[in-house]
């Protein structure tokens, strides 16, 4: 599987987006950190996390029955080939019998020799040029730019909402390494959701289309929004999460919030972040992941 790089403002929250975009569960994650998250001496500039991530390998079960198959018959019994004499009435071995029996072990065994060089070498030698091959191949597919992205997401997001019956003006906006495609209209409840459900399921499908359409090599993250209600989100999130932070700077105890999606586990990470004396880190897989707040360690 190939590398993927994702940031973040800490550690885990890069390492969110790298589950989210590649669809598995945090153990079958293998992650290498690139960049720490820092500040400057006046705490003016910040630099994100920055890590890789992919998919990781699992070892092929080895083939170890392949020569016991071989040296058995059909019925699972000891190859008896060669036992077998004709023989006439009187219990006397048959010489023409013999002799064909001879010529067939004659020409048996380099088949037994041969099956190792002509079917086991081969193959093993097959499975070597397959490993290699799609790390090379790989290696010289460019990744998808997020003005493609934002294309592809756009012609999908209206298309959707159209079926559904809904008249949207599907517009997109890139901040760095970061898409968002936003629709507007009236009445458009029905592709948002209770609590939002409808929008992410939305979103995970824009970001499913754009792994198959790159084949896997897409720059950036990306989110949809319907109707502004991401941007409602974000706001009540921030303000929640400040009065979290201040009840954690006022007693020392940790504060673990309800499970969210990535894009929401992002504005709390965020705005942690710019409080100083706290950090955020994640909890859980999939559906039931969280954020904690915590006291700084360093």
């Amino acid at each position: 599987m190939e590398w993927i790089e994702t940031t973040g403002a800490t550690i885990d929250e890069a390492k969110d987006f790298a589950l989210d975009r590649l669809g598995v569960a945090e153990d079958e994650l293998e992650v290498e950190v690139l960049i720490e998250p820092s500040k400057s001496m006046f705490g003016l500039k910040k630099t994100e996390a920055r890590l890789k991530a992919r998919v990781r390998p699992t070892t092929p079960r080895p083939k170890t029955e392949r020569r016991d198959r071989n040296r058995r018959d059909r019925n699972g019994n000891p190859n008896s080939r060669g036992k077998n004499e004709k023989t006439d009435n009187k219990g006397r071995k048959n010489n023409q019998g013999d002799q064909a029996k001879k010529k067939s072990e004659k020409t048996e065994q380099p088949d037994k020799a041969e099956k190792p060089k002509t079917e086991d070498k081969p193959k093993n030698q097959r499975n070597r040029q397959k490993d290699r091959q799609p790390a090379k191949e790989k290696a010289d597919v460019e990744k998808m730019d997020l003005p493609t992205q934002a294309e592809i997401t756009e012609d999908f997001v209206g298309g959707l909402l159209s079926e559904m019956g809904l008249d949207a003006n599907v517009v997109s906006t890139i901040d760095e390494d970061h898409l968002t495609v936003e629709a507007h209209g009236l009445n458009l409840g029905l592709a948002i959701g209770q609590q939002g459900d409808t929008v992410r399921a939305i979103t995970e499908l824009a970001r499913t289309i754009i792994q198959r359409r790159s084949d896997g090599a897409a720059s950036g993250s990306m989110i949809v929004d319907i109707g502004g209600y991401r941007a409602r989100r974000q706001s009540f999130l921030e303000e929640f999460t400040r009065t979290q932070a201040e009840a954690v700077l006022a007693d020392g105890g940790a504060r673990s919030l309800e499970p969210m999606g990535s894009a929401d586990r992002r504005i709390v990470h965020n705005t942690v972040s710019d409080i100083d004396g706290l950090e955020t880190l994640s909890q859980g897989s999939d559906m039931n992941r969280r954020v904690v707040i915590q006291v700084a360690t360093n």
